[in-house]
Formats: structure tokens, sequence, C-alpha cells
């Protein structure tokens, strides 16, 4: 058997995946679902209804994260929890009437493809199907590995992306849980798609609804080593930031990104801010402290620092200024009057602070 035909059928098995998970994002998009709950709701939707247990299994995600999905669904009106007249325990089933229009979207592809199934035989069908079937095996049983033994890989790869496509979303917010040792935010090259994630290291769940990007690693909260993330943000669209653990080193170019808002909770060692010109008043938060802090600013656009817990030295636009004590702050010409501004807010305290302007 030709091998470079093997390698050619796997490569486009590949695409149809990736092209499926980009197809079920934004579908979550336009319903405002996370992948995992539209993942959950198109199994419901082709199995009928099951359990929670057994939708752990044909989903991959744990007992909790299922128990959380199908809370959220309920919620939303797509399933309903109902007793096993048979047994002592629930089943979750779909909700016809509301799930109607997720299940026509989710069926465009089977519309769209029936043409094209059309022209094969009977038999080449059949062939097809059990080479499909066997794939989906497969899948499964290596996709369960990974999650028993995520660290089980070679030197060299330590490297995960992850991307989403914009769709229809008109601002978006970032929220990285769990410390990292060294995080970079740039403005992204795709004008399609919402962000791209580069992982090093440890990989962490990335989940994606209403325009809310969770990236959150698991195992101990505080343990920065072994992560490290570039993440491209698409600039066309306002973006709230948020880092929850803090990061041992921040660099943040976002000079073409609107940035309405960027709060780090944890400290870190370094942080690296370039902003671009806000759109009315955009706060920037370190809280938990840091041990240096530059941010780069427009130099016409006006700013205020304050300082909760002092700080060692601060350069405000080129001065020297003394921040110490308990709440001690500084501001920029004509910022009282301005609507386009920063707010800069360091609480815990800082060995260096820099406010810079760029022209």
């Amino acid at each position: 058997m030709n091998r470079d035909h093997i390698d050619s059928v796997l490569r486009s098995l590949r695409r149809v995946n990736v092209q499926g998970s980009f197809f079920g994002q934004t579908v979550a998009i336009r319903f405002g679902l996370s992948e995992s709950d539209i993942e959950t709701l198109e199994t419901l939707i082709d199995m009928g209804a099951s359990t929670a247990g057994r939708l752990s299994e044909l989903t991959g995600l744990t007992s909790g994260a299922v128990t959380r999905v199908i809370d959220r669904l309920e919620q939303a009106g797509y399933v309903r929890r109902v007793p096993d007249p048979d047994r002592r325990r629930v089943i979750v089933e779909v909700v016809p009437e509301k799930v109607a229009a997720v299940e026509s979207t989710l069926g465009r592809i089977g519309q769209a493809s029936a043409e094209e199934i059309g022209r094969y035989t009977d038999a080449q069908l059949a062939l097809i199907n059990d080479f499909l079937t066997r794939m989906e095996q497969i899948t499964r049983e290596e996709a369960t590995t990974l999650r028993e033994h995520p660290d089980d890989r070679p030197d060299g790869e330590r490297t995960s992306e992850h991307a989403a496509p914009l769709g229809g979303l008109t601002s978006a917010r970032l929220v990285v849980r769990s410390g990292l040792s060294e995080l970079r935010l740039r403005a992204g090259e795709n004008a399609a798609e919402l962000y791209r994630a580069e992982f090093e290291g440890s990989t962490p769940q990335v989940r994606l609804r209403d325009g809310r990007v969770l990236i959150q690693y698991r195992g101990i909260p505080f343990d920065w080593r072994k992560r490290k993330a570039t993440i491209g943000l698409n600039p066309a669209i306002p973006w709230a930031i948020e880092m929850i653990g803090g990061a041992q080193r921040l660099e943040a170019d976002l000079k073409e990104i609107h940035t309405t808002r960027f709060e780090l909770t944890g400290g870190s060692e370094r942080i690296g801010l370039q902003l671009g010109t806000p759109r009315g008043e955009s706060t920037i938060r370190v809280v938990g402290g840091a041990s240096t802090i530059r941010v780069q600013r427009p130099a016409v656009v006006p700013v205020s620092l304050s300082v909760v817990g002092g700080s060692g030295q601060v350069d405000f636009d080129g001065t020297r200024v003394s921040l110490t004590g308990g709440r001690s702050g500084v501001e920029s010409p004509g910022y009282a009057d301005a609507k386009d501004r920063f707010r800069i807010e360091v609480v815990g305290g800082s060995k260096s602070v820099e406010i810079l302007g760029r022209p």
C-alpha cells in the first residue's frame, strides 16, 4: 500500500475535523452556547435521551463538567431532566420545540453534503461508513489515553494550538485562569479568527461562550512552571482582558487592540504593556503587586496612576515621583476633562513603575 496515499487521506481527515470544529464553534456562538454545550446537545440529538454518565462517556467530559453543561442547557430551555420510570436515575432529553432551530442549523452540513454522497454506489458508501466508524473508535481511544496520561509525550511535542472563528461577535473577553510562567499577547493576523493561541508545556482547557474565551490550566493553581502561552486577539473588536493567578512574565503588545479593561490578579515579576488609543476610559489594574511594571501609551492620551501599598520607584512621563504609604496617585495634565484616557491602578505595591508616552 502506498504510504503517500495513506498520509494524504489522514491529512484530509484532519482538515475535515478542523473545519467541523470551526463549524461547531460558529453554531455555538450563534446560539449563545459554548463548544461543550453544542457538542453535548448534538450528542443528545443524535443518540436520544441519555443519562449524565453516558453523556460523560460519549463526550469525554468529566462528570462534573457534564453536570454543568446540562445545568446551562436546562436553564436555556434546550433540555430537561426527567426521571427514568424503570430505574432510580435521571435521564436528560432535548426539548423538541426549543432545539429545532439548533438542529436545523447543524443539519446544514448534511444537506450540503447529500449531493456529494449521492455520487457513490451503495458498496462504496458501505466501505466509507466502515472506515469512518473505525476512525471514530481510534480517535475516542486516543483522546482517552491523552486525558489519562496528559504528560506522556516525547520531548519536543510540548506545543499545541487553539483557534476560533470571529463569527458575528462585536466584542470579546479573554479570561486566563491559573498562573503562567510567560504570557505574550498581541494582535492576531487572521481577520476571520476571534483568537489564536499557542501553548508550550502544559496544555490548558479552552472554552468559548458568548464571546468569552476562557483558558484554564488544571493542577496546582499557582504552579507556573512549564506554562507558556502566546495569544493573538482579533483587532477588529474591543477586548476586556482578565488574568487570575498572575504571570511570572507578561508582554502585551496591544497597540492595535481596543482594550476596554486589563486586569491581572496574582502578581507578576515583570509586566510590559504597550497600549493603543482608547475609546472612552480604559482601566489597567494590577492586583497582588509586581516587581517591575512598564506601560507605554500614545503620548497624547492622558493617564492617571494610583498605587496602593507604595512603590520603590515611579517614573511618570519622564518625571520621578514619590508614591508611598497607603493610597497615592498622580495624573497627567488634562486627565480630568478627557473623554479618552487610561486609568492605571497598582494594588499591592511594586519595586518599579514606569509610565511612558509614545510619540
